[in-house]
């Protein structure tokens, strides 16, 4: 091979590698210049993106404002205008304020009048179921309760559920007994009247149905509860679980009707009754005795959940 062909082949294989290189610098440069744009194109996507996310969530958070709006315009009432007539006082809504009756059962007794000195100390009205008793002592205690505002009413005579539950004959005996007993000593015919053990009793010789119609041939109302004292149930309760109970009992109903028991045996009544009325009247609850516009709670009926 001669020297000039030597020439030529080196020759033509730098031209090659020179285009080679100038091929990976243009690429390169292509590449180089196209990124940003790339990068660019990408960056438009996601603001374009969340420029509509974000309209989105304008539209749902305005929307929620108007609603509220027109919501808040809907149940404001238009301002009233002056009125030159003589102003007329309206009764309280009822269905707005929870309503508490305080009922006594099973007296009088040793406890009674210390129930009475705390329910006149705290200007609360309560109301007493009470027993027949001929004694000169407990016509002075029916007489009190009347005379400082309470409902006196009726738990039978005897309070003997076998005596009283043997037929409707006895029944009703014992209704005239108590009826008369409680108007002799207090010239007031009661209206009510709370079956022993409750119209939900399964003591009875006959469905307790029969002495409904006894009291209602009589023209009575009966009353059961939705609110029972601890310590009826538990001989062992505390003040504190009497209170804590009670409350609980109270909280749950519109129309709450409280069982406590007034009997020697049952000393929870007198030291926890003073802290259940505060509790209760801090909650700014109405306290209220019977009374023939309430709620008639009645286990027999089925509305010992009424106002609930």
């Amino acid at each position: 091979m001669t020297g000039n062909t030597v020439h030529a082949a080196e020759a033509a294989y730098r031209k090659k590698r020179v285009k080679r290189i100038k091929k990976i610098i243009v690429g390169t440069a292509i590449v180089l210049l196209l990124l940003p744009t790339i990068m660019c194109l990408f960056l438009l996507v996601k603001v374009h993106s969340l420029e509509k996310q974000i309209e989105t969530i304008t539209k749902v958070s305005d929307s929620g404002a108007v609603q509220a709006q027109e919501k808040e315009v809907k149940t404001t009432k238009a301002p009233k205008k002056a009125s030159t007539a003589e102003p007329t006082i309206k009764p309280t809504d009822d269905t707005t304020t929870k309503k508490v009756y305080l009922t006594f059962d099973d007296g009088p007794g040793s406890q009674t009048g210390k129930i009475l000195d705390i329910l006149k100390k705290n200007h609360v009205k309560a109301t007493f179921f009470v027993t027949g008793k001929e004694d000169a002592s407990s016509k002075k205690i029916y007489q009190r309760i009347v005379k400082e505002g309470h409902t006196l009413a009726m738990h039978s005579y005897s309070h003997i559920q076998d005596v009283i539950y043997d037929s409707k004959e006895a029944f009703e005996k014992d209704l005239k007994q108590i009826n008369r007993c409680l108007y002799e000593a207090t010239g007031v015919h009661t209206k009510f009247y709370r079956f022993p053990g409750g119209s939900s009793t399964q003591n009875t010789s006959l469905p307790i149905q029969n002495f409904i119609d006894v009291l209602k041939k009589n023209h009575y109302l009966y009353l059961d509860w939705n609110v029972i004292s601890p310590d009826i149930n538990n001989a062992n309760a505390t003040k504190e679980q009497v209170v804590t109970g009670v409350m609980q009992g109270v909280d749950a109903y519109d129309t709450a009707v409280v069982l406590m028991y007034d009997v020697a045996d049952k000393p929870m009544t007198v030291k926890a009754l003073p802290s259940i009325i505060k509790q209760i009247k801090a909650k700014n609850y109405e306290l209220l005795p019977v009374d023939e516009s309430m709620i008639l709670i009645q286990h027999n009926n089925g509305n010992q959940e009424e106002g609930k």
